[in-house]
This record gives structure tokens, sequence and C-alpha cells, in this order.
């Protein structure tokens, strides 16, 4: 989990490039991290990583940078995946400038410099502040939910009448703060906090053409389109969600088996069956095999297993499938297949257990080990 948290917050730095060497693409950069120690790693999606040599958390160094943008400040090992008390930095990245960071007790920092990074001290200090009430309840609501002492009554009544409208009267400050300063260039930072695609295109059309149609404008653009796949992603998450639903019919198919002849979903009516969408190529579907064989043993003829290898050569399936030494049926599923799209799959290892009537019994995505606790509470009885 931590390791996903990381790749989400890497993912969410804004695309920007180094440049070369270049005075007016200059970034001047000083640090004063408490605890922080004596390497820093500059970090930018899509770009090689910029390493500082410093001493006790102080560094100062420059980066050559062709377009403004964000980056990150971290320490070297939470690239390698340890997030143990993570330490990391979200920055903004302007071409020649000079920026200051600091902290004193490694919980919240400040940003600081010339120019633009005067403005967004300012700004960071507005939004801080501004966000405490709805941030505080729902860090409540949150202790709430998952101290499991509050009835879904009283929790839904806490989030409609106490976190749901500080919420809103957090984003009514933000426009308000925009309309207050429409040609602030730091201002623009705050749409990262304000919810929703529309309200973002909103609250920019607030600010002065300057600002609109000047250097902000590849980074709001940069932002709008990270936005709108999100939403993308999101509707096809829904749909997908829909068609796994326990209780509805399971789709039927014919794909060919490991020997080449056709395999019918249906002829395995009658029996639970698990069909198992994999790849040669998943890590976590390959990992995931010595339990499936464990509980495939541990249960005979309680349920059929029918592997589904999706986005594979027919030659990688096949000697993935001898490799492995997989007990259970196998078909393969070509790319003009429209099976994956029936059940909604958009991840692997994904596993959906139909029951003998032919509906979906539930749907589990990722190497998860609720899968296992499910086979003992339906067969181990």
């Amino acid at each position: 989990m931590k390791r996903t948290i990381l790749m989400m917050m890497l993912a969410a730095v804004a695309m920007c490039g180094w440049a070369a060497g270049n005075g007016n693409k200059t970034l001047k950069v000083k640090l004063d991290i408490v605890d922080f120690g004596d390497t820093a790693v500059v970090y930018r999606s899509g770009h090689e990583e910029k390493t500082f040599i410093g001493k006790n958390g102080k560094f100062e160094f420059e980066l050559e940078v062709d377009t403004l943008g964000e980056g990150l400040i971290v320490q070297p090992r939470l690239l390698r995946g340890d997030m143990e008390s993570p330490r990391f930095y979200f920055v903004p990245l302007m071409p020649g400038e000079e920026m200051r960071l600091w902290d004193t007790d490694g919980n919240r920092y400040d940003i600081d410099g010339t120019g633009f990074y005067a403005e967004y001290h300012q700004v960071d200090l507005f939004n801080e502040n501004a966000e405490k009430e709805s941030s505080g309840y729902g860090r409540q609501f949150r202790e709430m939910r998952e101290g499991g002492t509050v009835s879904e009554e009283e929790l839904t009544k806490f989030y409609n009448d106490i976190y749901e409208p500080s919420f809103d009267r957090y984003q009514e400050a933000l426009f308000d703060y925009i309309k207050a300063h429409p040609k602030q260039e730091a201002a623009v930072w705050l749409l990262k906090s304000i919810n929703g695609l529309d309200k973002k295109k909103e609250a920019y059309a607030l600010f002065d053409v300057s600002i609109r149609e000047g250097r902000m404008k590849s980074l709001y653009d940069s932002w709008i389109a990270a936005a709108e796949e999100n939403e993308r992603a999101e509707a096809e998450e829904k749909e997908a969600q829909k068609k796994q639903v326990a209780g509805i019919e399971a789709p039927v198919f014919t794909l060919n088996d490991i020997n080449g002849k056709p395999l019918a979903l249906t002829s395995l009516r009658g029996k639970y069956v698990i069909l198992d969408f994999w790849g040669s190529w998943c890590v976590w579907c390959i990992k995931g095999f010595p339990k499936m064989k464990e509980y495939y043993a541990k249960y005979p003829g309680k349920f059929e297993i029918l592997g589904v290898d999706c986005n594979d050569t027919e030659e990688k399936w096949k000697a993935a499938v001898k490799h492995h030494d997989l007990p259970w049926l196998h078909v393969y599923c070509p790319s003009e297949s429209t099976v994956l799209a029936d059940y909604g799959v958009t991840g692997f290892p994904t596993k959906i257990i139909i029951g003998p009537d032919g509906k979906i019994v539930r749907t589990i995505v990722g190497e998860d080990p609720s899968f296992y606790t499910l086979l003992d509470e339906l067969f181990g009885q």
C-alpha cells in the first residue's frame, strides 16, 4: 500500500522539462529541513531525478528549468519504495527565480523567495488557514468512521450537517481570494485545491487575461488534462463496477482452450466457477499461483477455475501454463474479444466468482487475501 501511495504521489507531479544551462532558466534553491539527512532528490514525472548533497538538511543548489511546473523534493529512500515516516515536499519550479524552503518540526513547511515565491508564500499561508476548519472536520469524520463506534446514521448526519458545509465554505474562500487577486500568478496554485473539473475552469476564468494567457497557461492546461483523464478513468471504473455487481447474470462467452478447442462458459453451469483474468506478463498474477493451487487442492470438486489469459501471445500463454504447472482449465482471450469489456475488467489479476446459477457472487481485483477468506466461507462448511 505504501508503495502504491508513493507512485500516486509521483504521478501527481506535473510534467515539465529540465533544460541545458541558461541563466534565464536557472532556479536557485535553498533548503533548511530538520532531520532530513545529507541527500535530497528533486523529482519530476517523466524525467531523470536530480540528486544534491548537503549537510544536516541544509542544501544550496541550482536547477535548470525549461518550463514552470511542479516537483517533489524527497529523501532517496522514498524512490526505492521505503515509505517509513516519509518526508516529501511539493514545490513549484519556476525558471529565473530563487526559492527557499524550510521547516522546523518535520510536519509543516514554508516556501518563499523572490518574485513568484514571495507571492506563493502568502497564497500558501492563506490556503492553510482557509482549510483548517474543513480539514479538522474531515479528520474527525475519518476517525469516527474508522473507530466503528458511531452508527451509519450519525456518520451521515455529521457529514451532511458539519463536514460538507465547512468544505463548501473553504471552496468559497478560494474563489473569493482569486476574485480579489486576479493578477497574482501564485493564486493559480489554488486551483489544485478547488474540487471538480468545471469549478477549476470557472475559477481560472476569473483571472486577468495576462495571467490566463501568460506563463501559467501551460501549467493550467496540464492540470486540466490530468483532471479530465481522472474523470474519464472514474467513469470507466463506475461502469466496470456495474458489470461486476453481485447477483447479475455473468456474460456468457466461448473461447479456445489450451488445446485449441472451443470452451463455453455455459458448459460449467451448475458448479461454482472462478474466472481468473491474468497474463504471463503480470507479476502479481504469477505470485498468486501457489496460493491458488493450494486452495484448488484444498477443496477438490467444490469449484472450477477458468484461467482467462489476456494481452499475451498464445505461445507465451501456453508456456506460462506449463511452466507454473497450473492444473485448472484455461482459455485464451484474443485482442478482438469483448470478454474483458463485458466483465468490466480493468486491472490484473481480477477474479470473478460465479455461482452454480450463472450469477456473479463476488469480484476481487488484485492479489487480495480476502479472496481466500471467501473461499473458506463458501466451501469450508
